[in-house]
């Protein structure tokens, strides 16, 4: 760590983040991409889904660019998510992937499964929705 720097806060993001960042241009989601001190990090299984979801070539192209601040991980084993979590089965790699990469916060905007998580912290990782993740780095910059 550089002396005198904050540490960076690692955020992990949900496939939901990454598909409403590159939908449209300028979209509230990226301001994400624009704020100092962050480590924005996500899966091979999260980008799976990404890819499945995003066919115009513009959102792909903003897509791309995006990807080029994103560290994406690789997991061989995934930790066991605690079962009195509940969460769909195609949604617990996501946490546990969150959980291996350390993540301060799961950034993700399933307010449907990840809803019921949202403040919450799972064996280290505040499950956060977008909106409340910007205000507070709008906070943190003012």
């Amino acid at each position: 760590m550089t002396p005198g720097r904050a540490p960076l806060t690692t955020i992990f993001l949900d496939a939901n983040v990454l598909i409403s960042a590159a939908w449209k241009e300028g979209s509230e989601i990226a301001q994400i991409w624009q704020m100092e001190g962050l480590r924005l990090v996500t899966s091979n299984y999260v980008m799976g889904e990404v890819q499945r979801n995003l066919h115009q070539i513009s959102q792909i192209e903003r897509l791309r660019r995006l990807m080029h601040s994103v560290q994406i991980l690789s997991f061989e084993k995934l930790p066991e998510i605690p079962h009195e979590i509940v969460l769909p089965e195609k949604d617990r790699p996501v946490l546990a992937g969150a959980i291996l990469a350390q993540a301060d916060h799961l950034l993700s905007g399933d307010k449907r499964h990840f809803g019921p998580l949202y403040g919450k912290t799972i064996l280290g990782v505040r499950i956060t929705v977008p909106t409340e993740l910007l205000d507070v780095l709008r906070l943190r910059r003012s």
